[in-house]
């Protein structure tokens, strides 16, 4: 962790590190509500947040709880400076520079072949020294989140880190350690 003297036990830990940091501008993929956005804006000062969700544009909507959840969000995260981005995440990317963004934060489709998706595509958009990190590493419900992050972490020789308060799911991260 460098300098950092703060413990990171949740995700909300998570975000005053960003601040602790100096983050500016970071993308959140997966916002629904737009609850773990409205704690990023909060803690990191004149964040300029981007978040990524279809909210089910061009699909079937799987989940009725889902219904609502972008009307939602915009309201929550009205008072930030914050950019609601209604497409799928590898649609969104390419709107990206590479090494554009401090942080990204990864709580998308949960299945393998998506997770590993955003994480090669959106670690590109992330800055050198910036934070890669996502939710839900956990092995519940068919979640591809430890396999896709575990073979990432091992094919790019990088440091794991999570979030070890267990009444929560568990969010990971890395540290980006090279150009582009």
């Amino acid at each position: 962790m460098g300098m950092s003297n703060l413990a990171i036990n949740t995700r909300a830990d998570l975000a005053k590190y960003f601040a602790q940091l100096g983050f500016k501008v970071g993308a959140e993929i997966g916002v629904l509500a737009g609850a773990y956005a409205m704690v990023l804006c909060e803690a990191i000062p004149r964040l300029k947040y981007y978040g990524i969700d279809s909210w089910y544009v061009g699909g079937k909507m799987k989940n009725h709880a889902h219904r609502g959840k972008y009307e939602q969000a915009k309201k929550n995260l009205a008072p930030y400076d914050a950019t609601l981005i209604r497409k799928l995440s590898m649609d969104a990317v390419k709107d990206f520079e590479d090494s554009s963004l401090d942080f990204v934060y990864i709580d998308g489709n949960h299945q393998f072949d998506y997770v590993v998706a955003d994480i090669i595509e959106w670690t590109k958009k992330v800055k050198k020294g910036g934070i890669v990190s996502g939710h839900d590493y956990v092995t519940a419900n068919k979640c591809g989140v430890i396999p896709a992050v575990n073979g990432y972490i091992q094919a790019h020789k990088l440091r794991l880190n999570l979030t070890t308060d267990t009444t929560e799911n568990i969010t990971w991260w890395f540290v980006k350690r090279w150009n582009t």
